[in-house]
């Protein structure tokens, strides 16, 4: 009898053992672990295919040249090279006085100093039908890089400065958009490439609705957004759509600095007839070393964005919340939005207020806000 104790005993314990042992491999610091190895992986794997689609655009054609001084000369020049053909912008000033319109795949690159000057409005109301400098319309692989845009000097002021709409596989790279109301909106296209882009709004200019954002994408899948930088917008990043990245861009000042939610039929396409608007809210995004600085709120997760992984994100000097995962609100009026849901924050930083109100959010790291004395809203 005494032997048969002693086994049970010693099964009990190793129970208990195991027990331990499945309890300790769901610590946070084994699911942090997980997380960013995953997020590293899908950022190698996106920089990859971002590097070859790059490398594979080479034109065996000479290129066109847009000469130094031009006036409305863009979209000729573009119709003259033809299908992946290459347009070199010359260092030095390029007026433009409409939207130029890009239907075809081509490769546009300035040469430094190559500034485009375009007579472009916005407009504080509801809705905006988009007065872009640039407009790809239907156009696989269109290739923008190097490139100044500026407005009109006698307003001072600049609607949207690239429109990519129904065209996958664009690249925007390495860009400048100064005192835009939008730097790039992409509309049912994927698997965009905007890379290392510089934006300035129009914020403290009185520009402050859903349309005042530096970035927007507002549907497709696999959009990349890496390296870019904006300031002075009422929300310098807006995502919605599906299993896009984004990666060490940096956001200055406005009211949000990156949203994740549903984009609101607030925009149309040049035409009128068509609502620039979400598909799906904000699924499955990745936002992996942003820095989020001198607004109201660092990162916001709203309106049923859902299975995004925050990951290792920068919040500095912002007032109210620096991560704010939004559960079902009428901040913007009636009717509620729904909860934000089943989204991953990573937090680094132990003093960063994290408000957390969706559903089966989970939460890692941070200083969370008690929603009993800070009710959701």
């Amino acid at each position: 009898m005494r032997s048969y104790s002693i086994l049970l005993l010693a099964l009990a314990g190793l129970s208990l053992v195991s027990c331990q042992k499945d309890k300790l491999s769901t610590t946070p610091t084994d699911d942090y672990q997980r997380f960013l190895a995953e997020a590293e992986q899908r950022l190698a794997e996106a920089d990859a295919n971002a590097l070859a689609e790059e490398a594979v655009y080479v034109s065996s054609r000479a290129p066109g040249v847009l000469p130094a001084g031009s006036v409305d000369g863009l979209a000729d020049a573009i119709a003259e090279v033809g299908p992946y053909g290459t347009v070199v912008v010359e260092s030095g000033l390029h007026i433009e006085t409409g939207t130029v319109v890009i239907s075809h795949p081509v490769r546009i690159m300035g040469e430094p100093g190559a500034v485009i000057q375009s007579t472009t409005n916005p407009t504080e109301g509801l809705p905006y039908v988009v007065d872009a400098a640039i407009y790809i319309d239907h156009a696989r692989q269109v290739h923008i890089e190097g490139l100044s845009f500026v407005p009109d000097p006698a307003t001072g002021q600049g609607g949207t400065g690239i429109l990519v709409s129904y065209s996958d596989r664009a690249f925007i790279k390495d860009n400048d958009f100064s005192e835009f109301l939008q730097a790039v909106v992409v509309h049912k296209s994927s698997q965009a490439r905007i890379f290392y882009n510089r934006a300035t709004g129009l914020y403290t200019e009185g520009y402050a609705t859903f349309t005042s954002y530096g970035f927007i994408v507002a549907s497709g899948q696999n959009n990349y957004l890496k390296g870019n930088a904006a300031e002075d917008f009422w929300g310098n990043y807006f995502v919605s759509g599906q299993d896009g990245i984004m990666n060490k861009n940096t956001a200055t000042a406005g009211e949000d600095g990156f949203i994740f939610c549903t984009y609101p039929p607030v925009l149309f396409t040049p035409s009128g007839e068509e609502a620039i608007a979400a598909e799906v809210s904000a699924t499955g995004w990745l936002a992996v070393r942003n820095t989020a600085q001198d607004a109201l709120k660092g990162y916001v997760v709203i309106d049923g964005a859902n299975n995004c992984r925050l990951v290792n994100n920068e919040s500095i000097n912002n007032s109210v919340y620096d991560f704010d995962a939004v559960g079902p609100t009428e901040r913007f009026g009636p009717p509620a939005l729904p909860t934000s849901s089943r989204n991953v924050l990573i937090i680094n930083d132990p003093n960063d207020v994290v408000k957390d109100c969706g559903v089966e959010n989970t939460i890692i790291g941070g200083d969370l806000v008690d929603n009993s004395l800070d009710p959701c809203f």
